[in-house]
């Protein structure tokens, strides 16, 4: 399903435009004008490495509630709605949505949740509950969540991308997140995986050296002729 939103936007340049845009399955698609005519820009949502609203004044377009676009390789996009003040929360909300969905073929993700001063406490009561599905039919292998004064960080760990997949189509996982927003200081970020390591696990009594051969000092297979 297409959503449309009446915006302005701003990438590199400093001349702003105006007009729709439009989150298809392909991508944002935005279309309008600025001051030299006809705007067209297509954006896949690969693209996007993090979305967060604007806090700063200087990050603002014209004083007005903004969402910041942040790209890879390229200069950031900004958007304020053009009417209703409760787009840029709505759009917001949708793109984080729409971001978890694109990255869910990832079999560890982690999504990171900005919190407003003095927010930290009431989010561990919200930890303390439990999530809000499952756990132990998830088919995730772990999930961690880690808090700070300034943010919380869920990490979810599945054996395949499909643990991750489910809970990014469930629905009543979103219901369930809008208890955070009181707490938030901007909408759900998905974080970069930039670097991991793990040990391998070697079984129990097994060994992948060689085997001695027949007649050898330390033993070996006998095998009769």
């Amino acid at each position: 399903m297409r959503t449309t939103y009446a915006v302005t936007w701003q990438d590199s340049s400093e001349e702003s435009s105006s007009g729709k845009l439009e989150l298809s399955p392909e991508g944002m698609i935005f279309e309008g004008s600025d001051g030299n005519g006809p705007v067209t820009m297509v954006i896949g949502y690969d693209e996007i490495s993090t979305i967060r609203v604007a806090r700063a004044s200087a990050d603002r377009l014209a004083g007005r509630p903004t969402l910041v676009l942040e790209r890879r390789g390229n200069a950031p996009i900004r958007i304020a709605s053009v009417a209703q003040t409760g787009i840029i929360s709505e759009l917001a909300e949708r793109l984080a949505k729409v971001l978890l969905e694109e990255r869910s073929e990832l079999s560890r993700l982690a999504v990171v949740l900005p919190l407003q001063d003095g927010m930290e406490d009431r989010a561990r009561l919200l930890i303390a509950e439990g999530p809000p599905f499952d756990i132990e039919r998830s088919g995730l292998e772990s999930h961690h969540v880690f808090v700070t004064n300034s943010e919380a960080v869920f990490l979810f760990e599945g054996e395949t991308a499909a643990a991750i997949r489910l809970l990014a189509g469930q629905a009543h996982l979103w219901t369930a997140a809008s208890a955070w927003n009181e707490l938030l200081a901007g909408p759900p970020r998905i974080a970069e995986d930039a670097y991991s390591w793990a040990r391998h696990k070697t079984l129990d009594g097994a060994s992948f050296a060689s085997t001695p051969g027949a007649g050898d000092s330390e033993g070996g297979d006998l095998f009769e002729p």
